[in-house]
């Protein structure tokens, strides 16, 4: 089969990476079309083509500029790609994104009749983030497309409960992200030798729960004093929780250590390979590329119980699961993994094994390759 994956703006490259990686080593042709990709090094994607003809006047003006001039550009850019795809005739245009969801539905619309169906479309937040879009705009996108790929049971019974046919949608299990772990160069994590390491790793975004954490972190300390926290991540409208761990690390005595900034993968990685346990206190998620990545690194990890999350971590017997919104559970969950190595290996094996099995990459393939082709 000839595979058109497209991701305009590059915001699941890891994903579309691995994907097409295994795509391709089951003998499809695989290309992706996106955008040239401005926030350091990605994965690699053997056997993939890899074009990025999106927002090339854009990526080259001042940050501050950028965001409008992709606004202006994209329709243009989808136009082109979609009078392409018309001529080139794929077999299969498998969408990751619409960042203009407006536009993006008139124009995929359009290319389902020229293109005779031949589109899918994955529903990475098929689950309404806390703060982050609304019920119509998921329903919306979502019924664009005679097939919808979600990742969980969660994500599946949430675009029913919007109204999205339920022989539309098809689930797909999320790979874990193994080539964090084939990462030689890390960055070393700045935190002290020697120590125990909880992170929160990724963009700092309120759905994300960092204030929780927070709130947790006292507790950890008290039954773990040389306990240390490493926020690491960007912050995109999360700029409250990034300024408070910022004063907090500023402040002496709370081990914290706050990193806000994009992480590399040599950052990525280095992270993983340090914490004895990541955290991830979400308020509301479908699927978690970061839970995925930890499986495949041996990192064990403390979850809410969200979208998900339950579901990966108790497949994998990869962690611990807590409420959502509770710093005392949270605060007990993390301590009890920091004080117990024993533990700690166990789950570490126990997520290696997982990201070779149940979420390997050649499952996902396999299972995608069956929707293709109607399934």
């Amino acid at each position: 089969m000839r595979i058109v994956l497209v991701d305009p703006r590059g915001d699941v490259r890891p994903y579309a990476h691995a994907l097409g990686a295994a795509l391709a080593r089951r003998g499809h042709a695989v290309e992706l079309v996106t955008s040239r990709f401005l926030r350091g090094d990605l994965p690699p994607a053997p056997g993939v083509r890899i074009r990025e003809p999106f927002y090339r006047l854009s990526r080259i003006l001042p940050a501050s500029l950028r965001r409008v001039a992709c606004g202006l550009e994209h329709p243009l850019d989808l136009a082109l790609l979609i009078g392409r795809l018309v001529v080139s005739r794929p077999d299969v245009v498998h969408l990751q994104a619409m960042p203009l969801p407006a536009v993006d539905r008139i124009a995929w619309r359009v290319a389902r009749r020229l293109l005779r169906g031949r589109v899918v479309y994955t529903a990475h937040n098929a689950i309404v983030k806390h703060g982050v879009g609304s019920p119509a705009q998921v329903r919306a996108d979502a019924t664009v497309f005679e097939r919808v790929i979600v990742h969980t049971a969660e994500g599946e019974a949430s675009l029913t409960s919007l109204g999205v046919r339920r022989e539309a949608v098809r689930r797909v299990t999320h790979g874990a992200l193994t080539a964090y772990a084939d990462v030689v160069a890390i960055e070393p994590a700045r935190v002290p030798e020697g120590v125990p390491v909880a992170a929160f790793l990724g963009l700092i975004r309120p759905y994300k729960g960092l204030s929780v954490l927070l709130d947790a972190w006292p507790a950890v300390r008290v039954a773990v004093p040389d306990a240390t926290l490493l926020v690491y991540g960007r912050s995109v409208g999360g700029d409250a929780d990034a300024a408070r761990a910022v004063g907090l690390e500023r402040s002496g005595g709370s081990g914290v250590v706050a990193e806000i900034r994009y992480a590399s993968a040599a950052a990525f990685a280095g992270v993983l390979r340090r914490a004895d346990v990541l955290v991830l206190p979400y308020r509301s998620i479908d699927q978690s590329g970061i839970l995925l990545s930890a499986l495949a690194l041996g990192t064990p990890v403390v979850v809410t119980d969200v979208g998900g999350l339950r579901e990966v971590v108790e497949t994998a017997d990869a962690g611990v699961v807590v409420p959502p919104d509770d710093p005392v559970a949270l605060a007990d969950a993390i301590a009890a993994l920091l004080a117990d190595p024993v533990r700690r290996a166990r789950l570490a094996r126990n997520g290696r094994v997982a990201a070779a099995g149940a979420y390997s990459w050649a499952r996902a393939a396999a299972r995608t390759e069956e929707i293709y082709r109607g399934g």
